[in-house]
């Protein structure tokens, strides 16, 4: 079976340089993502999922070229992205959106819903008024937000409302590939689950495929069909879901996993816990990153970064004691 391959990422780095302190020569990079590759396939959900300070973020705004990367290349549906110049960028974007995280901070608080759903269009050369704003309401009703929320001002919504503008916005030009940005976090948990039911029944109806950024283990589990892992900057377990969630093999995401309250006593838990805090990026330890807060290293996991390899059929993981 030959399954389309969307997006394509092979090394990708992006390193931040620090300000300098007073009287400082030099300060050492911070390597906020440091050397990934994943591909997502066509009609697919991946979510990219880790601690705070992992890199998850920097991953999704590096990959649409918000901010340019250090190195690596990245390919979508076949275009080397990096490659292309501003303009060129500028037109293929329609086929690649995001959804920020936070949904008052993403939109003009000036701006009526009506106006900033008609946006997309406006930027991209669609000049018929009557047109764009007919194409704003129907983006409202494939949302399930009323047609009086178009003469609204943001600060009247909701969150989980205005989480729907910028879901609507997102899809307006029919993109091929949504990277959702913590999309559900900042939501209370009673509105999170419509949310991710609207995202899900968009996929179907629009055929979109998603790269989903997010810490709640227990909302990638229902809503993403495999799962990469993030330490550090790095990608340290990479399977479908179910081998995750039902096998997982890297310290790191047993870890995630125990921490996940759960009602469920069918699922046996291995028992690991993480120790202390997540190092600097500017000076991550020797060896394997995981290793200072790791319970079952080796000498060798402080001396040497073990490779991202394939276990299973599809199921990588960068550990010693796995390989």
């Amino acid at each position: 079976m030959n399954i389309e391959e969307l997006l394509v990422v092979r090394d990708l780095k992006k390193h931040f340089l620090p300000k300098k302190k007073f009287l400082e020569t030099s300060s050492a990079p911070i390597r906020a993502v440091d050397g990934i590759s994943f591909i997502l396939h066509k009609g697919e959900t991946l979510g990219l999922v880790g601690e705070s300070g992992c890199g998850k973020s920097t991953v999704a705004r590096t990959l649409l070229r918000l901010i340019e990367p250090t190195s690596g290349q990245v390919s979508f549906c076949g275009t080397d992205l990096f490659a292309l110049k501003e303009t060129e960028m500028r037109n293929l974007r329609k086929e690649m959106q995001i959804i920020f995280q936070d949904p008052y901070s993403s939109v003009n608080p000036g701006r009526r819903i009506g106006h900033i759903l008609q946006e997309p269009f406006e930027i991209h050369g669609f000049r018929n008024k009557r047109e764009n704003a007919e194409k704003a309401n129907q983006l409202l009703e494939q949302v399930g937000l009323a047609p009086d929320y178009f003469n609204r001002y943001p600060h009247e919504l909701s969150g989980g409302q205005l989480q729907r503008v910028g879901i609507a916005r997102a899809i307006a030009l029919n993109p091929k590939l949504i990277v959702a940005d913590e999309p559900v976090s900042a939501l209370d948990v009673s509105i999170q689950a419509q949310v991710i039911n609207l995202l899900l029944d968009l996929k179907d109806k629009l055929d979109i495929s998603y790269l989903f950024i997010s810490h709640d283990l227990g909302v990638v589990e229902y809503f993403c069909d495999r799962v990469a892992v993030m330490y550090l900057g790095k990608i340290v377990e990479l399977a479908d879901s179910e081998q995750i969630y039902n096998s997982p093999q890297h310290p790191y995401t047993i870890a995630l996993l125990n921490a996940i309250p759960s009602l469920e006593s069918g699922r046996s838990k291995q028992k690991v816990s993480l120790k202390g805090d997540i190092p600097n990026p500017a000076n991550p330890p020797k060896g394997c990153a995981f290793h200072s807060r790791c319970p079952i290293k080796e000498k060798q996991c402080e001396e040497k970064i073990p490779a991202l390899k394939e276990i299973a059929p599809g199921h990588h993981v960068a550990c010693f004691l796995k390989h």
